[in-house]
């Protein structure tokens, strides 16, 4: 399983979108196993505000083929961000925010995979950073070139990616990644795209930092199918199995 591979977002938006200065058209729907290429919501700027909209978990590079490849790429290593074909331009023109109110990973033991919550110990709502990309689909035969203007929706997807760095000590048992969570008051810097301004970079450099707690969830969860308040329940495990230095009370 890939860091990060799921994550849940059951929080309202409101105030998330109150600290952007944002638009919220979309009507709120607890989400609480969000799994790569399903429909999720992100925040970005398009034009002069930002803004929310529903977009596909796996980002599709605009030059590929087809928009399959999506499913490969749902995370971003920082470290690559300026090199790798696929997110070098999403980097510099393209960036998000991932609303999220926690991630999930998992440890196998004694032939079983436990998935294992981690959240803010604030139990707030954060933000992922993410990159979004537009891909066009190439016209079918015998139709005219088609731009952005003239395309259908069924030739358009609008996918992100969530961009991942080294754990910190609270993470490094369960991965060797894990999400970068964007401060709040660095929401502006990574959103917006000025003309000779790198503070979006000093933004992806200062991630939040802030106590986690992490508890083991009900294993139905695994299935990417189940998408309710099950998903977040406590499981009931040995707690001897697994290194306390770390278990989030």
């Amino acid at each position: 399983m890939p860091m990060c591979g799921r994550y849940s977002n059951a929080k309202d938006l409101t105030e998330l979108m109150k600290l952007v200065d944002g638009v919220m058209r979309l009507g709120f729907v607890p989400r609480y196993n969000i799994a790569p290429t399903k429909m999720a919501p992100v925040i970005y700027i398009e034009n002069k505000k930002p803004e929310v909209k529903m977009m596909r978990w796996g980002l599709v590079p605009a030059y590929a083929k087809d928009s399959s490849i999506g499913g490969a790429l749902i995370n971003a290593r920082s470290e690559t961000l300026t090199t790798r074909p696929a997110f070098r331009e999403s980097f510099k023109k393209r960036r998000c925010l991932i609303p999220a109110d926690s991630f999930f990973e998992w440890q196998e033991r004694e032939g079983k995979r436990q998935p294992f919550r981690v959240m803010l110990k604030s139990c707030e709502p954060f933000c992922f950073a993410g990159l979004w990309e537009r891909w066009i689909g190439t016209p079918a035969v015998g139709q005219a070139e088609t731009d952005l203007d003239e395309a259908t929706p069924s030739q358009i997807v609008e996918s992100f990616t969530i961009i991942t760095t080294a754990a910190n000590k609270t993470i490094a048992p369960l991965h060797d990644r894990m999400p970068i969570i964007v401060q709040p008051e660095h929401y502006h810097w990574w959103l917006e795209n000025k003309p000779g301004s790198e503070l979006y970079q000093s933004a992806l450099n200062n991630p939040k930092e802030a106590p986690l707690k992490i508890y083991p969830v009900n294993p139905m969860m695994n299935s990417v199918k189940l998408d309710d308040p099950r998903c977040i329940e406590p499981a009931q495990i040995d707690r001897d199995m697994f290194e306390k230095p770390w278990w989030g009370d």
